[in-house]
């Protein structure tokens, strides 16, 4: 106990090997545990890859049975789709099913431990280079692991937050916690160009924030070039994307053609009648989106789709910013459950009322971060560490939450966040200690 005692008194950068080594041990340990309790809890053991959700399930299907990437006009609307979902996640899956069979259970299994491994990358980073001793970066990153919505994302296959949540974890610790030198090698400029081109074929709520990173890295480095490679990888991505299109969708463009769909979900006369308590997905379910002419394809559905939310804003702006600041509320300030089925409520499950808890700790600790950076770029010298990490912390709370603000938020868009706060908090902590230490050994 005295020498537990005395690591988590200390920095962590100060430890010694052994003692980071048990701390991957640990988290390695902490995925098993997880996939073993969502494979028990979900029953996913058995299920084909074709029975996930969010319109990966029937995607993988359609390739697998097909061999063309599109999913048959009335499964989701009268007419077939091939550029509504990003194609990372579907040949993922399915070339993980082809190595291990068509069962969810060991999928996910293969799928949690590769891309947890981006945790465990940046937890050891962090634990190699921060001044902050170890009881407070367990305390701030154990709150993430544990939180119960985070964990239910992260170990999940089917949904996109399974994966940008790893990959913008390792991200934001290459941005801020490598040290000068190591970020100034061409290996660094690799890892963020991977892990950018990444989250474009990820989430298309990812692509101004993909832009905009190589030019902060630049900025913190004061090097103008240490853009060129990592925006290099972010541009080819974004080609790659839209030649995908052109291929399968008959379109060269990086846009989904669920676009439409989704602005007029978060921005139509029965929106507020649904949220935030409740799934705007009940509007397809329960006949919400309707046409009054034949469809030509995907991108007439989303032509006509956005076209009618541009009008519903257009014609109603005080409706359009109401439902503006309920998803804000549902983005920086709401703690209970949101996006429910029909018949729920946010705490008529145990599962709801216990991330209540977490979701209360979480957003203090959110806007405390945001307070600190706005303080930061007031106060600290332009250009600096200090000033360009808070910039870059706030940039991604803007380019991100931006997208969700203007379509809609649920208690699963923010999850996310969640690491990068408790980074930028680590961050923060750790350069006031060095600060403080500087006197001393000057």
């Amino acid at each position: 106990m005295a020498a537990l005692k005395s690591l988590l008194l200390q920095p962590v950068r100060a430890w010694p090997g052994p003692a980071r080594a048990w701390v991957v041990v640990l988290l390695f340990v902490y995925t098993i545990a997880g996939v073993a309790i969502m494979d028990h809890w979900q029953h996913r053991g058995g299920l084909p890859l074709r029975d996930l959700g969010f319109g990966y399930g029937v995607l993988i299907d359609a390739i697998n049975q097909t061999g063309e990437y599109r999913v048959a006009a009335g499964v989701h609307a009268p007419v077939a789709f091939s550029a509504h979902r990003l194609p990372f996640i579907p040949y993922f899956l399915i070339a993980l099913q082809r190595v291990l069979g068509d069962d969810q259970g060991r999928v996910l299994a293969a799928k949690c431990l590769l891309f947890n491994l981006l945790i465990i990358l940046a937890v050891w980073r962090v634990l190699r280079t921060s001044a902050v001793p170890g009881w407070g970066v367990a305390a701030l990153l154990g709150l993430a692991l544990t939180m119960p919505r985070w964990v239910l994302n992260v170990f999940e296959a089917g949904l996109e937050e399974g994966y940008n949540i790893p990959a913008l974890t390792l991200l934001f610790v290459l941005l801020w916690f490598d040290g000068s030198v190591e970020r100034a090698r061409a290996r660094w400029a690799v890892e963020l160009g991977l892990l950018l081109g990444l989250l474009v074929f990820l989430k298309s709520s990812m692509l101004y924030w993909c832009l905009a990173v190589p030019l902060l890295a630049a900025w913190r480095l004061h090097r103008p070039r240490a853009a060129v490679g990592p925006l290099a990888f972010v541009l080819a991505a974004l080609l790659a994307l839209a030649a995908f299109n052109r291929v399968h969708a008959g379109r060269f463009t990086i846009e989904s053609s669920w676009e439409g769909w989704n602005l007029t979900k978060g921005n139509c006369a029965e929106t507020a009648t649904l949220y935030p308590a409740h799934t705007l997905d009940l509007l397809d379910y329960e006949g919400g989106i309707t046409f009054d002419r034949p469809l030509r394809d995907e991108w007439d559905y989303n032509t006509v789709l956005k076209q009618r939310a541009v009008a519903f804003i257009r014609a109603h702006p005080g409706e359009f910013l109401h439902l503006a600041a309920l998803k804000a509320w549902v983005f920086y300030f709401e703690v209970r459950a949101t996006g429910l089925a029909r018949g729920e409520t946010p705490t008529s499950k145990p599962a709801y009322v216990l991330q209540i808890p977490w979701m209360i700790a979480y957003r203090v600790l959110q806007w405390t971060a945001i307070v600190l950076a706005i303080r930061a770029v007031g106060r600290e010298r332009w250009g600096g560490d200090a000033s360009v990490v808070a910039i870059s912390f706030l940039a991604f709370l803007v380019l991100y939450s931006g997208f969700h603000l203007v379509g809609f938020a649920y208690e699963r868009h923010v999850m996310p966040v969640v690491m990068p706060v408790m980074l930028y908090l680590l961050w923060h902590w750790g350069a006031r200690r060095e600060a403080a230490a500087a006197p001393a050994t000057s």
